[in-house]
């Protein structure tokens, strides 16, 4: 059969599979196949044998929100799109290559990188196609609410991530020097991808996270996942500032800890490279140094020197990937991509108000999560 429907149009097809003995082996139950590309698919044998693979990759999967996403758009926008069995085979062999788990990415030595000749800069994408779709979006923010992604991990295959929502009108008060002061405070929460929706982990919590608040770089980091836990700390009275914990994905009340959480800086923790501005300063370009044992090897321009409308916030290192990514505040806002092996400078989120992107690996391949205005936001790469 597969032989022959190979050259019929998608309506010859239809004609086909009406007068087919109805198959059993696709990973839909064909005998409630409703459609013209179901039917053609249950009766061509490699495209059931495809469709029982692709489902045996999705159903262990499909309790997350994000394969869920991926999966719907590739019926919508690759799959039912298809006019010839040729289109099919192609799309399934396509959904199954982006369901199979990937090895960990080979580590890249920073030796073994290599700046640019002098002169020239990154070569730049305007149009990156990663995959963009909301996690979650944020209820109940004020105006004056301010969301900000704090960290990501993935805990037995499933993506959690930590947010902070600032503003809460009915913050707690404090005295300081015999004044009664209302505290900037919020609420914590956090995003399990198997459960989508929002758990709180504390409210009223006057967060006390990284060092330069408000700050292009935020330099050194109090709060981040380390070791399947969630460390953060908080204000009491004053300036007085507490160590909690928080057990990723258990759902249980935070507690005190004599462990804290400190980390550099996002611009030089897992760097492969020196960013050599201070981006609080003078963030209209970005340059990188290539350094080994203390010694220099010379530096690049990412973008030109003489470039206009760059504002460079939160650059954040790939903990597994030679890359740096970056929101961009001024006229080229978006999320911004640092390809140090390729030399290449992608824009990954093109919408403005993506802020605060975090770098993950899902199912072994290249994603980000991000805020973007009331939402929280997820990209992932294309396959290669």
């Amino acid at each position: 059969m597969h032989t022959v429907t190979r050259l019929l149009t998608l309506p010859a097809l239809l004609a086909l599979a009406l007068h087919a003995p109805v198959a059993s082996a696709a990973g839909f139950d064909c005998s409630r196949a409703n459609t013209i590309l179901e039917t053609a698919i249950c009766n061509t044998p490699s495209l059931s044998a495809k469709d029982d693979q692709l489902n045996a990759l999705y159903t262990p999967l499909k309790a997350q929100k994000i394969f869920r996403e991926l999966e719907t758009d590739w019926l919508k926008n690759v799959r039912n799109q298809c006019k010839t069995p040729e289109c099919l085979e192609s799309a399934y062999d396509r959904q199954i290559r982006r369901l199979t788990a990937l090895p960990a990415p080979v580590p890249v030595a920073s030796d073994s990188l290599a700046p640019l000749p002098k002169g020239e800069v990154y070569a730049k994408v305007e149009d990156a196609p990663w995959q963009r779709f909301a996690l979650a979006p944020f209820i109940g923010m004020s105006e004056d609410s301010v969301a900000q992604l704090i960290d990501v991990t993935v805990k037995d295959g499933v993506l959690h991530a930590f947010v902070y929502v600032s503003g809460d009108p009915d913050g707690p008060t404090y005295v300081q020097d015999k004044h009664v002061m209302r505290a900037t405070s919020g609420t914590l929460l956090e995003y399990a991808d198997d459960h989508p929706g929002w758990h709180v982990i504390a409210r009223n919590v006057r967060f006390a996270g990284w060092s330069h608040s408000g700050f292009n770089d935020q330099r050194e980091r109090y709060a981040g996942v380390q070791d399947g836990a969630f460390y953060y700390r908080q204000r009491s009275n004053g300036e007085l500032e507490q160590s909690m914990v928080y057990a990723v994905g258990s759902q249980q009340p935070p507690q005190p800890t004599t462990q804290g959480y400190h980390a550099g800086s996002n611009t030089v923790r897992f760097a492969k490279a020196r960013v050599l501005e201070d981006l609080n300063v003078a963030n209209d370009q970005l340059r990188l140094a290539y350094e080994s044992d203390g010694n220099s090897r010379g530096y690049e321009s990412v973008m030109a020197p003489d470039s206009s409308g760059w504002s460079l916030v939160n650059p954040t290192w790939s903990e597994h990937r030679p890359v740096l990514y970056f929101d961009n505040s001024g006229g080229m806002a978006c999320v911004w991509r640092v390809d140090l092996v390729n030399k290449v400078l992608s824009k990954v989120v093109p919408e403005h108000e993506a802020v605060s992107a975090r770098p993950v690996d899902i199912n072994g391949r290249e994603a980000l999560v991000y805020v973007q205005e009331n939402q929280l936001m997820f990209a992932i790469a294309p396959d290669q």
